[in-house]
């Protein structure tokens, strides 16, 4: 009866639950702190029940692309002691089956749920995260196109959810801050892509504004937002003054994600800061001990040569 009334709960007005439309029921609120803390394959065993308790809601499949996005990252992504980048060393994975199916999962989902008017701007919103995580993908592995239709998509999506429910303009501007800032620093031959394939230019500077927004004012997307300005400060921006206490933020918040808490050892040696450098750096080391198998092979070994480093040059 329970589960019942908690799937009966995710599908009614949003009017009827709650002063906000993105508040989750409490099993929903602690998958996501799960995935937050870098424990991917427990978000994916966890993702993978709340599916068959609430097969019609995109949330649950969503949660398992954003997992399966971990992993994939960590095990393809450029992680060394000195940089994080969003750029795949390989094209492919041993996750990318269970990330596109999940992926096509949340997307159905979210189709359905547009159909009811009650939860059509849920649907579209959802719709549009789902399109956007599929769209990092491609990024990540340079697949231009494919990226381009994605992302063309999720502005489309999240768009529409916000004409219809202002409330999800905050959460919204996580996803259209990431395109509007993207689509304005590509290099011209995407810019040409762009054109070609009609998909809307973007603008830098809004970009940024929108994600400012979300990352303070965003009920459900808040700390994605916060990280992707981080790392956008840090690698296209060359601002890592900016870029490290947001990364500190993140690392304390979830204090056993190793990625925050190296990416903020990063930031803090490149603005001289060697002692709080040293410190996360060691906190790093600490935390991917502790995670998932293929994440730990990356952060461990990189943690540790950050820390040796540090340790063994003088203060500037």
């Amino acid at each position: 009866m329970f589960l019942r009334v908690m799937a009966l709960t995710l599908l009614l007005p949003a009017s009827a639950l709650a002063a906000h439309p993105l508040d989750l029921p409490v099993p929903l609120q602690g998958a996501l702190e799960t995935l937050r803390n870098g424990h991917y394959r427990q978000t994916l065993e966890t993702s993978r029940s709340l599916q068959k308790t609430l097969p019609r809601h995109p949330l649950p499949a969503l949660l398992a692309a954003e997992a399966t996005w971990g992993l994939i990252f960590c095990q393809t992504g450029h992680i060394t002691s000195r940089e994080i980048w969003n750029e795949a060393e390989n094209k492919t994975s041993s996750f990318d089956e269970e990330f596109f199916h999940a992926v096509e999962d949340a997307i159905a989902a979210g189709e359905a749920m547009q159909q009811k008017p009650p939860t059509s701007a849920l649907g579209a919103f959802y719709d549009g995260l789902a399109y956007g995580v599929r769209a990092r993908l491609y990024t990540l592995r340079k697949e231009v196109l494919k990226s381009a239709k994605d992302g063309k998509q999720m502005r489309a999506s999240l768009l529409e959810a916000v004409a219809q429910v202002p409330a999800l303009q905050a959460d919204a501007d996580a996803g259209l801050g990431v395109y509007n800032y993207y689509a304005d620093v590509l290099s011209p031959f995407i810019k040409l892509v762009r054109f070609l394939l009609f998909i809307p230019g973007g603008d830098r500077q809004k970009g940024l504004q929108q994600l400012q927004a979300a990352s303070q004012q965003a009920v459900l997307l808040a700390p994605e937002a916060r990280h992707e300005l981080a790392k956008i400060y840090s690698v296209r921006e060359n601002r890592p003054a900016q870029a490290l206490p947001l990364f500190r933020a993140l690392a304390d918040q979830y204090p056993e994600n190793a990625l925050y808490a190296l990416s903020a050892a990063i930031q803090a040696e490149r603005v001289g800061e060697k002692a709080v450098a040293a410190d996360y750096a060691r906190k790093a080391l600490g935390r991917a001990k502790l995670m998932d198998d293929v994440c730990r092979s990356r952060l461990e070994p990189a943690s540790q040569q950050a820390l040796d480093r540090l340790q063994s040059t003088p203060e500037r």
